[in-house]
């Protein structure tokens, strides 16, 4: 099982400009082109995994079906995608995918050993953008946007984020400090299922950036 470590920060829009600059400054070289991520997050009827998230309880998952492209309905998801076990404990994050998966019935139900069912309750779309600098990947997400999902529809309501989201992503426990010490932003917790799922609550994304 191989474990990576995960950080991120969240910018807004003029420090983004900045954030470019200093990979180009530094080195930095495009790792893949610019692509759409398209995620549908499952959690039980208790949100345990949201819950979980907020609190930070290790170790703790995410269930989520993706895809590389922008759809609306769940049934082609499903047929394009894969089926996406996100773990995090305090080694750190590694991630299992499946192309080829099984739901309970025609509503989407997942049956989880640890969560029991699960059905979709997020639909997450963003760009992403992918960086090397100093063999150290780093990501860009831009223009993220939530919607909600009942009775397992996508609704058409959509709630746009202020934020931009950063991650570095290496392997070795020892990189921690230099990776701190290298990059100028600060760092922070952030997961776009737990902010989606309050601002679809909410039904604005009413913060301040």
């Amino acid at each position: 099982m191989s474990f990576r470590r995960e950080i991120k920060t969240t910018l807004n829009k003029s420090k983004l400009f900045k954030l470019i600059n200093w990979i180009y400054d530094n080195g930095g070289e495009v790792l893949h082109p610019e692509r759409i991520i398209n995620s549908i997050y499952f959690d039980n009827i208790n949100l345990h995994m949201y819950h979980q998230s907020v609190e930070g309880v290790l170790p703790r998952k995410k269930i989520r079906l993706r895809i590389y492209e922008l759809e609306k309905s769940l049934i082609k998801i499903k047929k394009k995608g894969s089926l996406e076990y996100k773990i995090s404990s305090i080694e750190g994050r590694f991630k299992i995918s499946k192309k080829n998966f099984t739901l309970r019935d025609k509503r989407f139900i997942f049956l989880d050993k640890d969560y029991g069912l699960c059905e979709p309750r997020l639909n997450v779309i963003y760009k992403r953008s992918y960086f090397k600098v100093n063999n150290i990947r780093l990501t860009i997400d831009r223009e993220i946007c939530y919607k909600n999902i009942r009775n397992n529809k996508i609704l058409p309501f959509t709630i746009n984020d202020n934020l931009n989201v950063v991650e570095l992503k290496y392997k070795s426990l020892e990189l921690d400090k230099e990776v701190l010490d290298f990059f100028p932003f600060q760092f922070n917790r952030f997961s776009k299922y737990c902010r989606g799922i309050e601002f679809i609550q909410k039904k604005i994304c009413d913060e301040i950036v």
